[in-house]
Formats: C-alpha cells, sequence, structure tokens
C-alpha cells in the first residue's frame, strides 16, 4: 500500500521558507564574491562646437542654440570692460542674439554684499571663432580665475539669447554651502513594538502615527516617503 503523503504543519512550512531564503542568500552571497571584471569606463562625451568633454551638470548651451552664419578671424580683447564685449559681439553678429546680464547680485545672507557684473573684464586673444566658442572661452577664463560669472546659451522662445549667470558659492567671502546628501531608502524592522497594548506594545496605526510625529518634530516634513507595510 502506498503511504499517504503527510500534511506539513505551519510550523513546518515557515521552517521550510526560511531555509529555502537561508539558501537562497547563501548562493546569492557566493555570486556576488566571485571576482567579476569591471566593465571598461565609457569615455566622455565630447562637444562638437568645442572639443570638450561635456559636464555632467546641466549643458551650459542649449542644444537648440544656433550660431550666426559667421567666423571672427579674430578676437583681441586685453582687459576689455564686459559691456564693451557684448557690444562688439552684437554688432558683429548683427543682433543675431539677445544678451541678459543682471545690474547687479546682492547677497541673501548679507545685503552689504554685493557685485556688479558690468565690472569684469575680459581678456582674451582668439581667431576663427564663432560666437559660441568666444563665450564658451570667457568661461574657461572665468572658471580659470575662479570668477563667479558663467555664460549660458539658452532659447527664449524662437530667439536665441546669452545669459550670463552668477554662481553664489564662488562669491568671495561668502561661507562655503555643503552639498545636500543625496535621499537613501532604508528600512527599519518596528516588529517588535507592537502588542498588546496591557504588556507596552502598541497596534499598528498607533506605531505609525508615533513615527511619523516624531519624524515632524526632529526633521519637519518628509522629503520623501514613510511607508509601513502591515503584513510584515
Amino acid at each position: 500500500m502506498k503511504s499517504k503523503p503527510k500534511m506539513q504543519t505551519p510550523a513546518s512550512i515557515v521552517l521550510t521558507l526560511v531555509v529555502s531564503l537561508a539558501t537562497l542568500a547563501v548562493t546569492a552571497h557566493a555570486a556576488d564574491n566571485k571576482k567579476v571584471p569591471n566593465p571598461p569606463a565609457a569615455a566622455p562625451a565630447i562637444d562638437p562646437a568645442t572639443g570638450l568633454p561635456v559636464s555632467a551638470e546641466e549643458p551650459w548651451k542649449d542644444p537648440n542654440w544656433k550660431d550666426p552664419d559667421k567666423v571672427l578671424p579674430e578676437v583681441n580683447y586685453d582687459g576689455l570692460p564686459l559691456a564693451e564685449v557684448i557690444l562688439h559681439l552684437r554688432q558683429e553678429f548683427k543682433d543675431a542674439f539677445d544678451v541678459l546680464i543682471p545690474s547687479e547680485w546682492q547677497d541673501p545672507g548679507n545685503p552689504a554684499r554685493s557685485i556688479d557684473p558690468n565690472a569684469a573684464t575680459i581678456k582674451l586673444r582668439l581667431k576663427n571663432v564663432t560666437a559660441s566658442e568666444v563665450f564658451n572661452a570667457m568661461n574657461l577664463v572665468f572658471e580659470t580665475e575662479n570668477a563667479p560669472l558663467r555664460w549660458k546659451l539658452m532659447m527664449n522662445g524662437n530667439r536665441p539669447t546669452v545669459l550670463l549667470r552668477l554662481l553664489p558659492q564662488l562669491v568671495p567671502g561668502r561661507p562655503h554651502q555643503p552639498s545636500p546628501e543625496p535621499p537613501r531608502r532604508m528600512i527599519y524592522f518596528v516588529g517588535d513594538l507592537i502588542g498588546d497594548q496591557k504588556a507596552g506594545g502598541m497596534k499598528m496605526a498607533e506605531l505609525v502615527k508615533t513615527i511619523s510625529d516624531v519624524y515632524q518634530m526632529s526633521y519637519g516634513e518628509p522629503k520623501g516617503v514613510l511607508q509601513f507595510h502591515e503584513a510584515a
């Protein structure tokens, strides 16, 4: 006679599940320990207009921004004020683009500290350059001098526009503001706090409200999402 298969009890089912998960974890850990060659690092993208690597930050030139159909055979600015440089470029390129320059920048933390971008002077000597190459060269000079100015080529509707931005983090005498940490997803087990209220335990709804209230009192409104898995 064939023996009937034994019915598994809930405890044996849980034990089998735990053993299976443990085996899976050991297998995954062993696979992680295998030495796998790292893939070769991808070469940085190159801006075809400048020949320079493209930064991972916000691009300084809108892809829809097109250079005027003119190349300047020579550019020679020997300490020329910024306003005169812009006047010369607009004349050379027949007002093919607009230029926006803030009249003054004031430090929000110290209104007495201000910067006039028009007081900057430009020193450049270039040959056979387009409009975007001239602005890119000025950006390179600003970066080398650690000046808090950067040109940005953008589109204002259908009109090419050049905007002079000021970088507050590079303003002399201004305290450095550390960049915020990127958000991280973390899991906390709080099941041991749930139980009989007479024994000091809490219901799931009470636990959710308590954790949410404590978080808001400590850190303010959460920038991410606080999630709770009741079944777990």
